[in-house]
């Protein structure tokens, strides 16, 4: 009787593997694809000085992840946090906080914003 229920134990986990669904690979999306412009005002420039946040407007639909992978695949610097709002002008904001100290100043000499 052991025998025949490890039996069941086994047809029930090969069972289970099979019911996984493969993982798909999303296609590469274009960073600026994403990515409109970077907003600069001054509430804006304060955050690059003092939270190290650079703020982007980006396409509505896009979601905090696409923002992430298309902030990282342009500009080459890890993103810690993605916070996203829309405006009353009915843009998306996205604010990205950069890992590395200093990298959203860096990244806004280099577009020559700052």
């Amino acid at each position: 009787m052991a025998e025949a229920k490890k039996k069941e134990i086994k047809k029930e986990k090969s069972k289970k593997e099979k019911k996984k669904a493969p993982e798909i690979q999303k296609p590469f999306v274009e960073p600026f694809d994403v990515i409109k412009f970077v907003l600069m005002t001054e509430k804006s420039v304060r955050a690059v000085e003092t939270h190290n946040r650079l703020v982007f407007i980006v396409r509505r639909t896009s979601k905090k992840k696409e923002i992430r992978n298309a902030v990282e695949n342009a500009f080459q610097s890890p993103v810690t946090k993605v916070t996203t709002l829309i405006d009353q002008s009915g843009r998306k904001k996205a604010f990205v906080k950069f890992a590395k100290e200093g990298a959203a100043g860096d990244i806004a000499i280099k577009l020559g914003i700052i």
